[in-house]
């Protein structure tokens, strides 16, 4: 790591220290690739962190970064590939030939290689899988048969072991063998004969502890472990409220198969993050600045025409008090202000229960505490915006009945919103349905219909007040 943050330095220092812009080095940098002046590129390149590479190959060209990377030693070459954009990536390896991706990925960790081949075709994929030795072919063909977004998906199948009835030296020795092979250790796990987790002991007191010592004294039998069907969200909730830096992952009977470190888990959490936002919006978690236009209308055409539907409701019940309105005009101008912050609480409440739901912090055990909870702050902020409206129009518009009857409906539309915001999310769970996709929707149709029918009925009801 230290390593990495050196190299990091040097190539953000470099542009500065010979005294030229970014703009500047990039167009050297073309300039350079145009003359195929290999040397002077290489050395351009030289000390640069595999991210940095893989952000510069963004502002270039395909067929430049292609002659780029293909100057790089095929270990750099390894890591830039998985520093980089899934769209650059997806790119980048439909260019590249069997035997360069071959040659790449024999720097990688199974979970690395496993990330890579999934954006391959299948039939590239096997060409380039029936080059690895019959080993870590196996290995990796095995890892691709586990769901997407599990922890089978997400682990590495490189990870040093010992068993409970050896001693120190015998751990001692494995973890030398395997630390050839593995990029960050920070513990040895112990099983037993058959191979079943049965605890781990961390490096600083396998190697404090004399060498003669059996390892089952010194095993510490607390092991956080996963099933490699366990979702990668629940992985990372896991990591977080445990303070986890690597945890192992176990298959049906109890035996280790691989381990899931924190830089791993690092992305997951920005990648259902992101999910999240996207899908609240209603869009594709998959798109991307560089997704083609007709693919993007079709990812977002389907929930706005949901959101179509729902708006012909909500215009139904106004088309309802039709003469309401046409005799009380005030009506059509005080409208939006009650549907709009009706929206808003809801938004409000689906936004803390879904992230709650996401963090694993609201079950089905404690749904009514949130419930209770929103539709109380619903209350609350429906009387204290209610009142202070009301007494804005009143003085505004003279009419305290006028007053009375938008502050009112605030009232029960922020209800409304704050019991719908909360109880959606958990219903949408409930039914295997990611809450973050169609919560909103839901709501906004909610708040929408109740807000005109409860404004625009009372204002019905007392209409002669309001003339």
């Amino acid at each position: 790591m230290e390593e990495e943050a050196r190299k990091e330095t040097l190539f953000r220092t470099k542009i500065d220290r010979e005294g030229e812009s970014y703009d500047e080095f990039l167009d050297s940098l073309r300039m350079e690739i145009q003359n195929q002046t290999n040397s002077h590129l290489k050395k351009m390149l030289e000390g640069a962190h595999p991210a940095d590479i893989a952000t510069l190959f963004r502002e270039l060209e395909t067929e430049e970064s292609l002659y780029l990377f293909r100057l790089l030693p095929s270990e750099e070459q390894s890591y830039t590939l998985i520093k980089m954009e899934d769209e650059d990536l997806q790119k980048f390896l439909e260019e590249l030939s069997i035997e360069e991706i071959s040659r790449t990925i024999e720097f990688n960790e199974t979970d690395e290689t496993t990330y890579l081949l999934s954006y391959l075709t299948p039939e590239k994929r096997d060409q380039v899988l029936s080059r690895l030795n019959k080993t870590d072919s196996f290995e990796i063909r095995s890892q691709l048969g586990f769901r997407e977004s599990s922890a089978g998906r997400l682990m590495s199948k490189d990870f040093a072991t010992a068993k409970l009835g050896d001693n120190v030296r015998k751990g001692i020795i494995n973890l030398r063998k395997k630390a050839k092979e593995i990029e960050d250790i920070y513990q040895i796990y112990i099983t037993d004969e058959d191979g079943v987790l049965k605890g781990f002991i961390p490096l600083k007191t396998l190697f404090l502890t004399p060498i003669n010592t059996k390892i089952v004294k010194i095993t510490n039998y607390s092991v956080y472990s996963f099933h490699y069907d366990t979702d990668q969200e629940e992985v990372a909730n896991s990591f977080k409220k445990y303070d986890l830096v690597s945890a192992a992952v176990v298959d049906d009977l109890g035996r280790i198969i691989g381990r899931i470190t924190l830089d791993d888990v690092l992305e997951i959490v920005e990648e259902e993050a992101s999910e999240d936002i996207l899908r609240m919006a209603g869009v594709s978690e998959d798109e991307r600045l560089a997704t083609p236009i007709l693919q993007s209308v079709k990812r977002r055409i389907i929930w706005l025409n949901v959101n179509l539907f729902t708006a012909f409701i909500s215009s139904t019940v106004v088309a309802y008090f039709e003469d309401t309105i046409a005799r009380i005009v005030v009506l059509a101008t005080l409208m939006p202000i009650v549907a709009g912050l009706g929206g808003n609480a809801g938004t409000q409440s689906v936004t803390v229960v879904t992230r709650n739901i996401a963090t694993g912090d609201l079950t089905f055990s404690n749904w009514w505490d949130a419930v209770h909870k929103e539709v109380i702050i619903g209350c609350i902020n429906g009387l204290v915006l209610g009142t202070i409206t009301g007494t804005m129009i009143y003085f505004v518009k003279g009419n305290m009945v006028l007053g009375f009857v938008v502050g009112s409906a605030m009232l029960v539309n922020m209800l409304v919103a704050s019991l719908i915001g909360s109880l959606v999310p958990i219903l949408l769970k409930a039914v295997r349905i990611d809450p973050a996709i169609a919560s909103s929707i839901f709501v906004t149709a909610s708040t929408d219909v109740c807000g005109f029918f409860f404004f625009l009925g009372l204002a019905t009801l007392l209409a002669e007040y309001l003339v």
